[in-house]
């Protein structure tokens, strides 16, 4: 579609859509604020519009010239919900962008924690481990997560230059691990993570507390020479990673809640060198293409958590 103007016109676009409610009976919610944040280089705008009776919002005379993101977002029974970044060009000067919002629970028995992935790699005198924990919302209703009862997940006894990467809200970072208090909206959410351990001895002990279990746990290990044993974990072959790095795969599942699984690492490198940052840089790429394809990957059918119960 291609806009037609008055000579010396300047393009302008449209995003229209509707705030729904979808916890069941789906409906429209009238008078809600919408905004919509207008992303480009060396700034940001905000617009704000307010539902009708039918939940219908509209953004007029939008700029489509040049470089620059849409971005609607809404305030819900206390939540925050954004939508999908939008563009707009002269092909395709209006878009619809329909905002869905749930109702909030603060029950926490709905939630399921399918998945956790973590790629251990192993250079001279260190290790450093990238996760993946998937939770899962199988109902209708947006839960709430109180900060007085953050969701935690714990690091172990050493680990040193944590970096919370994906999903969080506003994660604390401690000795014992890292905590949040995301609201967990129906469907999956994921947090990704990155530590380093600095062994002092050939050998070393990797424990990964689940707190809420898991219905599947996959740890792939670089295959750099060391020994390999596990508590809880399976040897599953190995697996070519980007580059050609060979990682060895351990799996196991389902775990209970507030169960664990033991990674040991014998005959490691002893000379201390410090872990290149470019290194780190390249292995978050790694965790956030390689790690979040493979948590897509449906459990067995046996480990899959019901939708309706535990």
């Amino acid at each position: 579609m291609f806009v037609s103007l008055p000579a010396g016109a300047a393009p302008v676009g449209q995003i229209a859509g509707r705030v729904i409610d979808r916890t069941a009976p789906a409906r429209p919610v009238a008078g809600q604020i919408v905004r919509l944040a207008i992303i480009e280089r060396g700034g940001q705008g905000e617009r704000t519009a307010l539902s009708d009776a039918a939940g219908s919002f509209r953004f007029s005379g939008l700029p489509i010239e040049g470089i620059r993101v849409f971005l609607l977002s809404t305030d819900y029974r206390g939540v925050h919900y954004t939508g999908d970044r939008l563009t707009l060009n002269l092909e395709t000067p209006v878009r619809t962008a329909d905002l869905s919002v749930y109702e909030a629970s603060p029950d926490r028995s709905a939630m399921r924690a399918s998945a956790a992935f973590a790629v251990v790699d192993i250079a001279r005198g260190a290790l450093r481990v990238s996760a993946i924990q998937r939770l899962d919302n199988p109902s209708d209703r947006t839960i709430i997560i109180s900060p007085r009862d953050p969701l935690t997940f714990p690091l172990p006894a050493g680990a040193e230059s944590v970096r919370p990467l994906a999903g969080w809200r506003d994660p604390r970072v401690d000795a014992g691990g890292i905590t949040d208090a995301f609201p967990l909206l129906p469907g999956e959410t994921q947090v990704a993570y990155t530590y380093a351990l600095r062994p002092t001895r050939a050998q070393v002990t990797l424990p990964w507390m689940l707190p809420y279990g898991a219905a599947d746990v996959e740890m792939l290990i670089a295959d750099a020479g060391a020994a390999v044993e596990a508590d809880g974990l399976r040897p599953r072959g190995s697996i070519r990673g980007p580059g050609g790095v060979r990682y060895l795969r351990w799996s196991a599942g389902p775990i209970p809640a507030l169960g664990s699984v033991t990674l040991r690492l014998g005959n490691l490198p002893s000379v201390r060198d410090p872990w290149p940052a470019e290194v780190v840089a390249a292995l978050a790429l790694v965790l956030a293409a390689g790690l979040a394809a493979a948590l897509r990957r449906p459990a067995p059918a046996a480990r899959r958590p019901s939708p309706h119960g535990s």
